[in-house]
């Protein structure tokens, strides 16, 4: 274990060199204060908004423990991270479509109708692989035992 942390901390460590090295080759100088703003208020909403989130819907889906298993409350959990997620991603493209751009050519795509359509994709293959793990209940005279 100690290996593989070690190993994780090293690739950590050069792919920080290499993104650093990106930044003071390809970036001019006078945006590296905007970068820094954009990397300070992501560390803040990761913390002070999606970390609680995150917080309080697994106490309320743990609270449902009790009544479902933890197969299905793991996979309920991956879901809405994965659509927090790609939420984030679009999220962008989407305030950038209702600012408008300059060029037309740049944000081409429905960006939140795609996302509306991820989201209910994800809502498909969850029900399915909650339902895949619903428990099988024996028949009393079951020769199968």
């Amino acid at each position: 274990m100690r290996a593989a942390r070690t190993a994780f901390v090293v690739l950590g460590a050069l792919l920080v060199a290499v993104g650093a090295a990106a930044l003071v080759v390809g970036v001019p100088v006078g945006q590296w204060p905007a970068i820094l703003v954009w990397l300070v208020a992501a560390v803040l909403l990761h913390d002070a908004v999606f970390a609680p989130l995150v917080l309080i819907g697994t106490r309320l889906l743990r609270r449902t423990g009790a009544r479902t298993s933890w197969a299905r409350l793991a996979i309920v959990q991956v879901a809405l991270v994965v659509g927090a997620a790609l939420s984030l991603v679009a999220f962008p493209g989407i305030r950038a479509q209702e600012l408008g751009a300059r060029n037309p050519s740049v944000l081409v795509f429905p960006y939140a109708l795609h996302l509306a359509l991820l989201w209910g994709g994800i809502a498909v293959v969850t029900a399915a692989a909650v339902l895949l793990t619903r428990p099988r209940r024996r028949l009393v005279g079951d020769a199968s035992r």
